[in-house]
């Protein structure tokens, strides 16, 4: 059985945007109008891997302005 690897639950915007292929002005957009999950870490926001990944492995394809609202 492989474990986890729990280093990879939180990445910054611009890390995610070079893993994503597209600008760090789009990942802010899709964090600010709350279209993939984030949380604040000091003074960073950062892109929240752990429920992105989760919702993915549950069948998750489409995301939208205000998904992560309630998160």
């Amino acid at each position: 059985m492989s474990k986890r690897d729990d280093s990879l639950d939180l990445c910054s915007v611009k890390t995610f945007a070079e893993l994503s292929g597209v600008s760090v002005e789009e990942v802010i957009n899709w964090v600010d109008s709350q279209t993939i999950p984030s949380m604040k870490l000091a003074d960073f926001r950062m892109v929240n891997l752990a429920r992105l990944r989760a919702d993915l492995e549950k069948g998750k394809t489409e995301f939208k302005e205000g998904d992560y609202a309630n998160v």
